[in-house]
């Protein structure tokens, strides 16, 4: 690892997660105008999928790849589609609070199971941007209101949460020495394969085109997303990925009050001042580690 490549990938995880804040904000909208989550979900990983494809065209890159990559980046898609049902079914149970709130165990998923593999040093730097991110994501999620809670909630909350845990740790591995754009691409494509089957079969597809704009918006935020995620945990791995994108939480909150009117209270405010400190606390750790690696490597044996 390079003394740059460390801020560069909390950088692009961090504009990932901000692109990510952008599709919750278009989705609550979406919702709010009756469209159901798998024509939303379907349109949007769909437009992504599109975009991106063209996107690889126009750097001169190849779309189909080997088939073992293709059917990766597939599978990931309807991993990434089962994470958001199991999301969804604990929103219909509970409060978008609760659900929230116990869906950002993720990082310490991911970081525990990293550690477990050897893929992860057990770093103070490590457990104290762990803390951070969770914290502050939990006080963001909490500051919102009410917190009400049943067993079926939690329940699919958990699942939703290990779900997107295994993604990224599975995603990680596929995207390891792939272009993110073309991993990307077909997670994109899977994930909206999978949504719109759901959404065939339920008998709940509409017509989606009155909100074109928006659904644009939609599937370019998760593009990019989508993409930066992958490019980052290339650089910084996937536990101090999944802690710098808590700040989807952060973001999601200020445009939400920016573009929903929907207010901000200094509980928010400081819990989203601890994500922040948690990325650069990820930022500054990381880029010590590899300047001691370049200071080993130059000394020699």
């Amino acid at each position: 690892m390079t003394d740059r490549a460390a801020p560069v990938g909390v950088a692009l995880a961090a504009i990932g997660a901000v692109s990510y804040g952008v599709t919750v904000v278009v989705g609550e909208d979406l919702a709010d105008a009756g469209f159901g989550p798998a024509i939303s979900l379907g349109v949007r990983f769909a437009v992504a999928g599109l975009l991106l494809a063209v996107i690889l065209r126009a750097r001169g890159r190849r779309v189909f790849g080997p088939r073992r990559d293709v059917l990766a980046g597939l599978g990931l898609g309807v991993v990434y589609a089962l994470e958001a049902t199991f999301f969804f079914s604990s929103l219909e149970r509970m409060t978008a609070a609760a659900t929230a709130l116990i869906v950002y165990i993720y990082p310490a998923l991911v970081t525990v199971i990293e550690l477990i593999r050897g893929r992860e040093r057990a770093h103070r730097s490590t457990f104290l941007a762990l803390a951070l991110s969770t914290l502050g994501s939990a006080i963001v999620v909490v500051g919102a209101g009410h917190v009400d809670v049943t067993a079926a909630g939690v329940g699919f909350a958990l699942a939703s949460a290990t779900t997107y845990a295994a993604y990224l740790l599975v995603g990680r591995e596929v995207a390891r020495s792939l272009d993110p754009m073309f991993v990307a691409a077909w997670v994109a494509i899977g994930a909206s394969v999978a949504n719109l089957a759901k959404g065939a079969a339920a008998r709940e597809l509409v017509d989606p085109s009155g909100r074109a704009a928006e659904i644009l918006l939609y599937g370019l935020s998760t593009a990019i997303a989508f993409t930066l995620t992958f490019a980052a945990m290339q650089r910084i791995g996937a536990s101090r990925v999944a802690m710098v994108m808590t700040l989807e939480a952060v973001s999601s909150v200020i445009m939400a009050a920016i573009f929903l009117d929907e207010s901000i209270t200094v509980v928010q405010g400081i819990g989203g001042i601890a994500v922040l400190a948690a990325a650069l606390v990820i930022a500054r750790s990381q880029q010590q580690v590899a300047m001691a690696e370049a200071s080993a490597s130059a000394a020699g044996p």
